[in-house]
């Protein structure tokens, strides 16, 4: 099988951090503390970066454990997955996520029944709820990684990236510090936006929130399209040359 790094490397670990940047936790909520914290810019400002800053080192050090299993897994069993019965439920794999991106996609959702912009919008509540307290902010921060890491897909697809890369813990997590970085830079970037502007910037963030709040599910949803097909595309060619004897 050609390697996941191969085929994405440092390039495809970028696209997955902006992706993992315009998820609830890292620029919806962000977004919302700044249109409606009470207080001057400098504090508004402020507490936005410390909610950035709480889910960035969440992410962070959830990586890093997350890493530390993977690498000496990797390296006592990464030659399995070369096996052809391994490549074939990778295969397998890959095709279900590209199945099931098109469910994720809002207008297959809204087509069903349900509500697309639903979780957003629940999210955008609790946000307002918590704007002015700093310790309610840390709890926020901390639900909305856990809840989050529920679908992480794109950050799990990061971790698999540079674990394949062979970079051991040390440089794996300097790497991690890079990616989540990269996730919570448009949030810190809108930030440092009201802390200069103040409320003058409160038509740009709004725009900026209807915009993350519409797009979000659907950036989701493509993100694992593109996983599954990556993943498929790569294994499909050896399982099925397995199944049929090598014919």
């Amino acid at each position: 099988m050609e390697s996941l790094m191969d085929v994405a490397g440092p390039l495809g670990l970028l696209v997955l951090a902006l992706v993992d940047s315009t998820s609830m936790g890292t620029l919806v909520i962000p977004v919302i503390l700044l249109v409606v914290g009470e207080g001057g810019a400098r504090r508004v400002a402020g507490r936005t970066l410390l909610f950035l800053a709480v889910i960035g080192v969440f992410y962070l050090l959830l990586g890093i454990a997350l890493l530390a299993g993977l690498l000496p897994l990797i390296e006592s069993y990464g030659h399995l997955l070369t096996s052809p019965s391994v490549m074939l439920v990778l295969a397998v794999l890959g095709v279900l996520l590209v199945i099931w991106s098109f469910r994720l996609d809002p207008k297959s959702v809204a087509k069903r029944g349900g509500a697309p912009e639903a979780s957003a919008r629940k999210w955008t509540g609790r946000a307002r709820r918590a704007s002015g307290r700093p310790a309610v902010l840390i709890s926020l921060a901390l639900l909305a990684g856990l809840i989050e890491a529920a679908s992480m897909i794109p950050y799990l697809a990061a971790m698999g990236i540079i674990a394949e890369m062979g970079v051991g813990l040390g440089r794996g997590a300097l790497i991690l510090v890079g990616y989540c970085a990269v996730m919570i830079a448009p949030g810190a970037l809108l930030s440092l936006v009201r802390l200069l502007l103040g409320r003058r910037a409160d038509d740009l963030l709004e725009r900026v929130h209807q915009w993350a709040v519409k797009h979000a599910a659907g950036a989701f949803s493509w993100t694992v399209g593109i996983i599954g097909a990556i993943l498929a595309l790569n294994t499909i060619g050896p399982a099925l040359t397995w199944l049929t004897g090598g014919s």
